[in-house]
């Protein structure tokens, strides 16, 4: 029984992702990400982005990073492996209290980005870093 309810709330979200009219599903569906939640400010994150773009198609791949310190974004031109990039965010190079990135690829065809809003426009994710200890404590009175 418990199988049977499992698959069709499986075929339920597929076919949801299938009829949604989200412009973002089909302008970005070659590149992924998903924004690491909670970010901490003391902490060394990690941002992954995928894609199935072949590496031979690739012109670059380019990280876009400021924090609420920075007037402008800095650049990292990323390096891929079997279709994953990853940038490690070190918050003793770059201190804030806030992170906003995008990432975009050119290739001989043309540009993917991640992110991209419910317009199909490329708009940085804004990322609220905050202090662990603070974090864990609202969560245990929460839990309570």
């Amino acid at each position: 029984m418990l199988k049977i309810l499992l698959a069709l709330i499986f075929n339920f979200q597929i076919e949801k992702a299938l009829r949604d009219d989200n412009p973002a599903l089909f302008t970005n569906q070659r590149l992924y990400h998903s924004a690491p939640n909670p970010l901490f400010k003391e902490q060394k994150q990690t941002f992954d982005f995928i894609t199935d773009i072949p590496k031979d198609s690739i012109l670059s791949a380019t990280l876009f990073f400021k924090t609420n310190f920075m007037q402008y974004y800095r650049e990292f031109e990323l390096e891929g492996l079997f279709g994953h990039y990853q940038y490690i965010y070190d918050p003793n190079t770059y201190p804030g209290d806030y992170l906003q990135y995008y990432f975009i690829i050119k290739t001989k065809n043309g540009i993917h980005g991640t992110p991209i809003n419910e317009k199909g426009e490329l708009t940085p994710t804004n990322k609220l870093l905050i202090d662990r200890i603070e974090y864990f404590k609202q969560k245990t009175r929460l839990n309570k």
